[in-house]
């Protein structure tokens, strides 16, 4: 009878290894979640409007036609070598005002995206 006891006593110890070790490997595979805030930042450029882009603004000046193009659109960043940013928080008012002209942008960006915390003439 007691020989049941100690196989059984092993078979549990070996099964509770396994689990542990399992669980390690888990640990050190799973991909490590930052809890840190996005990195506030600053960029010069234009603000402009999807459909126009980087490129050439047809409807009168810029400022008219960004102002246009975003009633049926959004509006985007062009930045340094034309590279086009998505802006996340379209209704910022600020926007409006800087509609087709030199802007200093500061915020967050994720990817090709940037929210918008502050809009100001660029600094010369």
């Amino acid at each position: 009878m007691r020989k049941h006891g100690t196989t059984a006593l092993a078979v549990a110890v070996v099964f509770l290894l396994a689990i542990a070790v399992g669980s390690a490997r888990q640990a050190k595979t799973a991909p490590a979640q930052s809890n840190e805030a996005p990195k506030t930042e600053t960029w010069v450029g234009k603000i402009s409007d999807a459909h126009c882009g980087a490129g050439k603004h047809t409807m009168g000046t810029p400022e008219e036609c960004v102002t246009g193009c975003v009633k049926n659109g959004q509006y985007v960043f062009v930045g340094d070598k034309d590279k086009i940013f998505k802006i996340e928080n379209q209704k910022l008012a600020d926007l409006a005002k800087f509609a087709g002209k030199p802007a200093e942008i500061t915020g967050t960006a994720k990817g090709d995206t940037i929210t918008v915390a502050k809009i100001a003439a660029p600094k010369k």
